[in-house]
């Protein structure tokens, strides 16, 4: 979407450039400034808008990075704990079942934030245990702040999202408004130029993919190329 709506931009200042060169012209078959202004009104609109779905891209990706260090400061710390209770308890002490050994850390942010609420009580209960065994109250804290840290992280990665989305349907919106009002505006220059090839090759759009110039009217190639 992001490629049409930059091409749509271009091929539309262009437009603007040729009607503006030929707007005396134009005027006197009915054009009006109003309908000029309906054009550059769109194309900014569609600027504005592009501008304000390409930030909320860039926050969507932030927050997504803020969540993923979230999980990962999570997890860390979880297996620090997992692994304090392995140094405090033998292999087959049913106490180490509390603390989930052997079972994979979760991937997926739901399950992370229902690990860290299971294991809240239980590190709360056995924290002198754990400071015993390699653990300092740093981790201990770290590990009752890390589900909130998450849960927010988690909230706000989750908005940006839906705010991605909408800024994505409104971009989408005008960027069909865009393109309706430059094909009316060239049907105008099709029919008020219709014995002025020379002009109506102005009204072109601009090569795809070329870049473009929005200082010259694209050319057509002659019709018959010297021979080499």
């Amino acid at each position: 979407m992001s490629d049409k709506v930059d091409y749509a931009i271009q091929d539309c200042e262009q437009l603007e450039l040729t009607v503006n060169n030929n707007l005396a012209a134009m005027k006197k078959k009915g054009f009006t400034d109003e309908r000029l202004a309906e054009l550059t009104t769109a194309k900014q609109t569609v600027v504005q808008k592009n501008s304000a779905q390409q930030n909320a891209m860039k926050l969507v990706e932030l927050k997504t990075a803020e969540q993923n260090k979230a999980m990962e400061t999570t997890s860390k710390i979880i297996q620090k704990i997992r692994d304090s209770s392995k140094a405090a308890y033998d292999t087959n002490d049913p106490k180490l079942k509390l603390f989930k050994i052997g079972e994979q850390m979760p991937t997926s942010v739901k399950k992370m934030r229902s690990l860290c609420e299971y294991l809240a009580p239980v590190v709360l209960e056995y924290t002198d245990i754990l400071l015993q065994n390699g653990l300092e109250q740093a981790d201990i804290d770290l590990f009752h702040s890390a589900s909130g840290t998450l849960i927010a992280a988690d909230t706000t990665q989750e908005n940006s999202k839906k705010l991605q989305k909408s800024a994505t349907i409104t971009v989408s919106q005008e960027y069909a408004n865009l393109t309706k009002v430059m094909a009316k505006t060239r049907a105008f220059a099709k029919t008020c130029f219709a014995e002025s090839p020379e002009i109506l090759v102005q009204f072109k759009p601009i090569p795809k993919g070329g870049g473009g110039n929005n200082n010259n009217p694209p050319q057509e190639p002659p019709q018959n190329p010297p021979s080499a």
